[in-house]
């Protein structure tokens, strides 16, 4: 596990580096809004999801047994920054008062209490846009299918086909009104969207075959699943200073979520169930899917 959290601290070291070079310093009349946007990317987080991205490339690669080239390591880079500004968006306005109403994030003050309002909606909108503009430069993204088809999913998942549907029935619905079916639904849209796209966004860029990308879609749909999950039980027993943020906020607003719809005891056995089919669908790459079944069961062995 060691060795997944110095592979996860170098992603991260990379993909801020590549924020930082490539979203302008804070300059001129938007000033602010450039000093948001860096503020809620660099620095901060784990950055699992644009881990996802190189993993799933690296790991097609290796059973290709085949090299990286400097054109191909440009463009899993460019994705999973992309999709880790998407990300920040997501919890920007998350954040807002309109939807969880959070004072923290990551370990400091969410970006609309740094700011304001107005600046955390904008400076999400555009961090947003901007990663589309990232994928769907020719000079960032050359292949022209690969390039669509990346267009096509990233912004299939964020919409309302996947995360914005779920957020948005995250807010309207209590767990007493739900059943199990109605919160897996909402919890896959929700964060499994995303996570599952990550993985496939690999797939596209390393030219999976359809049966390498049925597994690790497998995978990916439990691994959103357990992360959300585990996410919820943080809320209920974890420490806030570790998380960076309040708990007991889903027990307090009765969230739908599994945590509060079965009782803290069968949400963990779940979680470990989910795990366990996670791992059991990409066995068949061997040493190949080792970060990957290591990140499996980071994802409710974590604390924060």
């Amino acid at each position: 596990m060691l060795k997944l959290k110095s592979s996860l601290i170098k992603n991260s070291k990379k993909i801020d580096k590549f924020f930082d070079k490539n979203l302008p310093k804070p300059f001129g009349m938007h000033k602010k809004l450039l000093q948001a946007m860096r503020y809620s990317t660099i620095g901060s987080g784990k950055k699992i999801r644009g881990f996802l991205v190189f993993e799933t490339g690296n790991l097609i690669a290796k059973t290709y047994k085949k090299q990286f080239t400097n054109l191909d390591a440009k463009e899993m880079l460019v994705t999973a920054s992309a999709v880790e500004a998407i990300h920040s968006y997501s919890l920007i306005h998350d954040d807002l008062p309109a939807m969880d109403n959070s004072d923290l994030r990551r370990g400091k003050r969410s970006t609309h209490k740094k700011y304001d309002e107005a600046t955390a909606i904008l400076a999400g909108d555009a961090l947003q846009s901007w990663a589309f503009e990232l994928v769907s430069n020719p000079k960032n993204i050359h292949n022209d299918k690969v390039r669509a088809d990346i267009i096509f999913n990233l912004s299939r998942s964020i919409g309302f086909a996947g995360m914005a549907a779920g957020q948005q029935a995250d807010i309207n619905f209590q767990t007493k009104s739900l059943t199990s079916h109605d919160v897996h639904w909402i919890q896959e849209k929700k964060t499994g969207s995303l996570i599952e796209c990550c993985v496939k966004l690999g797939c596209i860029l390393s030219g999976s075959t359809k049966y390498q990308s049925t597994k690790l879609s497998i995978y990916s749909k439990n691994l959103g699943l357990a992360f959300q999950i585990a996410d919820d039980l943080l809320d209920l027993k974890g420490d806030e200073f570790k998380l960076g943020k309040p708990v007991k906020q889903d027990l307090i607003k009765n969230t739908p979520n599994f945590v509060n719809l079965l009782g803290e005891e069968k949400a963990r056995k779940k979680a470990k169930n989910i795990v366990d089919k996670a791992i059991e669908s990409i066995k068949n790459f061997g040493n190949n899917s080792k970060n990957l079944v290591l990140l499996a069961k980071y994802s409710i062995d974590r604390e924060f």
